[in-house]
């Protein structure tokens, strides 16, 4: 599977970046799609690769967080020197708390599933920038479930099952994105 492996070598290093580059707002904006598909209708084989909505990219965490984190100090420094100290260790607290939070947000982001479908096979890889879950499947036997949401603000639930095993598939996508991955599903389901 290195053609997956390649697709994670290509993900963009920072959640949302425009991976063309160019431009000195082109990172603000967000050309990453959710569902990219990469199949070929007359074999029903191919690659899909599943990523996270990414609303901010990490050079724009950054920014918001060093704005935060002045208005902060500022604010604990103008404390500490009216006597009232003990508001700059909560406040250092507070932004370690949450630096480590957009961290975890931007690591996040940058999780993708890439579903590879061959003539005999389906492979599931899932990981951060690089696959560290590799669940494959029969492709004679694969199913695909789609499951209604449980409620009408919810979204729909998408797995693979074969022999009483069952991945989800793309549980991080919204109720659209997740219309577009039965799409290409139903391309490279045999009929």
């Amino acid at each position: 599977s290195s053609a997956a492996s390649d697709v994670y070598k290509r993900q963009p290093s920072s959640c949302g970046a425009n991976a063309t580059g160019g431009g000195q707002h082109a990172d603000l904006k967000d050309h990453r799609t959710m569902v990219e598909l990469d199949i070929d209708d007359a074999t029903q084989t191919g690659q899909i690769v599943l990523r996270p909505n990414a609303s901010g990219t990490w050079r724009f965490n950054l920014y918001l967080l060093y704005t935060l984190m002045i208005v902060s100090g500022t604010v604990s420094i103008g404390f500490l020197f009216a006597g009232a100290w003990m508001i700059l260790p909560f406040s250092i607290i507070e932004m370690g708390a949450l630096a480590g939070c957009m961290f975890y947000c931007n690591r996040q982001c940058n999780r993708q599933e890439v579903i590879t479908v061959s003539d005999d096979l389906v492979s599931i890889e899932q990981g951060v920038r690089q696959p560290n879950k590799t669940i494959t499947y029969q492709r004679l036997w694969a199913k695909y479930l789609v499951s209604p949401p449980p409620h009408p603000w919810g979204v729909s639930r998408i797995a693979i099952r074969s022999h009483n095993q069952e991945s989800e598939l793309g549980g991080f996508l919204s109720q659209a994105d997740k219309h577009q991955l039965v799409k290409a599903l139903k391309r490279v389901t045999p009929r």
